[in-house]
């Protein structure tokens, strides 16, 4: 059959009697891969005796039919049962396939395997002929049916028949320059904390429940000086070498079917991130079962045609971690090694520590980030621990050095501190935040942003067939420091915020401290894996559903501002307008609770629980349901000091009276559900 047999990407058809079982993915392949595999034999495990010599593999099923699905656990049960290896030849290549586990989900099996011999064609050519006969439609290559090789399988490094014919340094290179690491970089050129945002959402996805974020001063021996790293390191379920591979290459398949609760869709968060955040990378993760390390470094490939990038893998064995021979030789593994030390801080010892942060039987991925994006002669990034034990004012956080503000169309505030500020960042980008994220060593307190505005009021709507919930109030601080707009929140995670609309672009005062909340999940996402989100998640896709979407939140922004405060009413003596509700979350379960009205949150304590007052109850008791895509923003806001309103009464612009003011307010409010009836007291006129 010559070289058709040989698949072109690491697809295999498993037969059995002439009739497909179900089609395969082969992970970490041989060299030379047969497209198609027909079982000659299923034998006893015990008449085999060679098996823990050869190399191995692995075949996770990619059925094309539930059919195939079916037949593929069929298949497994038999092998598992029966605990036997199915064997397959192909002329010069026997393989053996191994019996799950009992554990096993069928996710995975393993297959050993072996080459008897060479055969060689008249053309010279080497080729290994399938015995089995496959049906029409595999008759051409996989890749004719399902749009060419992910970029797994491209970047992947093949598992040699001998580790020996293949020099250790020959198996790390992907096949693509090493300056396109630096154009990765650039996608986050315009918002260095879009880099720092993708590392973030890499821990949501991975289901951490803690997240350290800091920056230190670390020893480098190449630079003989001491330089900052930044350190991304969470306690989520870590990843195995396979997910270590798709992480460090160039993107991959986009799913088909949405997962409401992954952020991650384009793969090429990690690289994006982290190459716009410095030159180079290191990642140690850890499983219940594995440890992997991998080196991206722009260091490292200075000078070089290809792009190179060292993975050092361990699997668990008893209490200790031994190199994963499954995935890679032991030459290679050795080899890696030497590299990420040459051309890192990090020597055996220093890896070691940090791979004892994760004790025992804990998972999780640490990222390390050196030699860090310049601004001139200083880092781009500035940084402090701040005041142990002072208020939220004085902890440390990391900074933008230029302290530039984002463009913004209508935006004259020159006060937006989540622009340059990592902390306020951290504190508005999860629409539920329930993962715990410590910056420079100290908690970066989350408030739900909604809960805390005043004369909260929802406005329902349908955009193209889909629903959408808008929630709008006004926040003095906004009020003060001149800010309004809208956040926008995709996947639970904030996409822009203050995004004037309506009259808040043509007017500076239009609007002014009125804030929205709203989720677009539903209707930025087109189906068969298509978002309307760009690659850098910082902005939305000029699209007919996002235009749609700025017009509906103009106009019934300006119907909030018409309704409620057109007339802009002051009071003498600067109080403030009071939240609707003030609201705590417990430091264990994370769920937000509800305290009486004018509480003053700033007595609790740093860390506080549902078991302490005024609260005194448990966390079992459930949370307060809220509707979905409203009010579950965290935000607290850096304060400052609040000036009195120099005016002499409460009056309006226009010098209406309060009563034809207040008249005037009933009779304009129709589409807007007020969640609250009447003003604050602090809008209302003294005696």
């Amino acid at each position: 059959m010559g070289e058709a047999n040989l698949a072109p990407d690491p697809y295999v058809l498993l037969m059995k009697d002439h009739k497909p079982i179900c089609r395969t993915q082969c992970l970490n392949p041989p060299a030379e891969l047969p497209k198609c595999w027909s079982l000659s034999d299923i034998v006893p495990r015990a008449r085999v005796h060679i098996l823990g010599d050869l190399p191995s593999c692995f075949l996770s099923p990619a059925p094309e039919s539930s059919r195939d699905k079916c037949e593929w656990g069929r298949f497994l049960t038999y092998l598992q049962k029966k605990d036997s290896v199915g064997i397959a030849k192909v002329k010069s290549c026997q393989f053996y396939i191994l019996p799950p586990d009992k554990d096993s989900n069928f996710s995975h099996v393993q297959v050993v395997y072996r080459v008897e011999k060479t055969c060689s064609g008249n053309d010279g050519q080497e080729h290994c002929e399938d015995n089995g006969s496959p049906s029409d439609r595999f008759q051409g290559p996989i890749e004719d049916h399902h749009g060419g090789n992910t970029a797994t399988e491209t970047c992947r490094r093949h598992q040699p028949i001998a580790a020996k014919q293949v020099p250790p340094s020959e198996k790390n290179y992907a096949q693509a320059h090493p300056s396109y690491l630096e154009t990765l970089g650039q996608v986050h050129y315009a918002w260095i904390f879009g880099a720092i945002a993708e590392l973030v959402d890499n821990s949501r996805d991975a289901e951490a429940t803690r997240l350290d974020i800091s920056i230190e001063e670390i020893y480098s021996k190449r630079a003989g000086k001491e330089i900052p790293m930044l350190s991304v390191i969470d306690d989520g379920h870590g990843m195995i070498h396979q997910e270590v591979e798709k992480m460090v290459c160039f993107g991959h398949k986009k799913p088909e079917v949405d997962d409401p609760d992954r952020i991650g869709r384009f793969g090429v968060g990690f690289k994006t991130g982290a190459m716009r955040l410095g030159r180079d990378a290191l990642v140690i993760t850890q499983t219940n079962d594995s440890r992997s390390i991998a080196f991206l470094s722009q260091s490292l490939n200075e000078g070089k045609d290809n792009l190179e990038i060292p993975i050092v893998s361990y699997r668990r064995k008893g209490q200790f971690m031994e190199v994963d021979t499954s995935v890679q030789s032991e030459a290679l593994a050795k080899y890696n090694l030497k590299v990420i030390k040459e051309f890192s801080p990090f020597d055996k010892y220093l890896i070691g520590a940090k791979a004892g942060l994760f004790r025992e039987n804990r998972t999780g991925t640490q990222i390390f980030i050196w030699n860090l994006d310049e601004w001139g002669s200083q880092y781009c990034l500035e940084w402090d621990r701040g005041l142990t034990g002072g208020s939220s004012f004085h902890k440390g956080d990391i900074l933008i050095r230029s302290r530039r503000l984002r463009s913004r169309p209508g935006q004259i505030s020159k006060t937006v501190f989540l622009d340059y500020s990592i902390r306020s960042y951290l504190e508005v980008i999860f629409l539920v935040p329930r993962i715990r994220i410590y910056l420079q060593g100290s908690l970066v307190k989350s408030r739900p942003l909604a809960k805390y505005l005043n004369q909260t009021s929802e406005a329902t709507g349908n955009i193209m067939g889909k629903r959408v919930h808008l929630t709008l109030g006004r926040s003095q601080l906004e009020f003060e420091q001149a800010n309004c707009g809208i956040f926008l929140y995709w996947h639970g995670r904030l996409i822009e915020a203050y995004k004037r609309v309506g009259g808040m672009i043509h007017n500076g005062d239009w609007g002014r401290g009125v804030i929205g909340v709203i989720d677009v999940t539903d209707l930025m996402n087109e189906g068969n894996g298509r978002v309307g989100v760009h690659n850098a998640k910082q902005s939305f896709l000029d699209c007919e559903p996002y235009a749609r979407l700025e017009a509906w939140l103009g106009a019934k922004a300006d119907e909030y501002w018409t309704n409620n405060f057109e007339t802009l009413k002051l009071k003498k003596g600067g109080s403030l307008y009071k939240p609707d509700h003030e609201w705590v979350q417990c430091d264990k379960c994370r769920k937000w609770r509800m305290l009486s009205s004018g509480f003053d949150v700033k007595t609790l304590p740093e860390e506080w629980f549902c078991y302490m007052g005024p609260f005194n109850g448990s966390c079992e008791i459930p949370e307060q349901k809220v509707d979905r895509g409203v009010i579950t923003v965290s935000a607290k806001q850096n304060r400052q000091d609040i000036k009195d309103v120099d005016d002499d009464a409460m009056i309006n612009s226009d010098g209406i009276s309060d009563e034809d003011s207040n008249q005037t307010e009933r009779d304009g409010k129709r589409d807007l559900k007020r969640l609250r009836k009447g003003l604050p007291r602090a809008c209302k006129k003294g005696p």
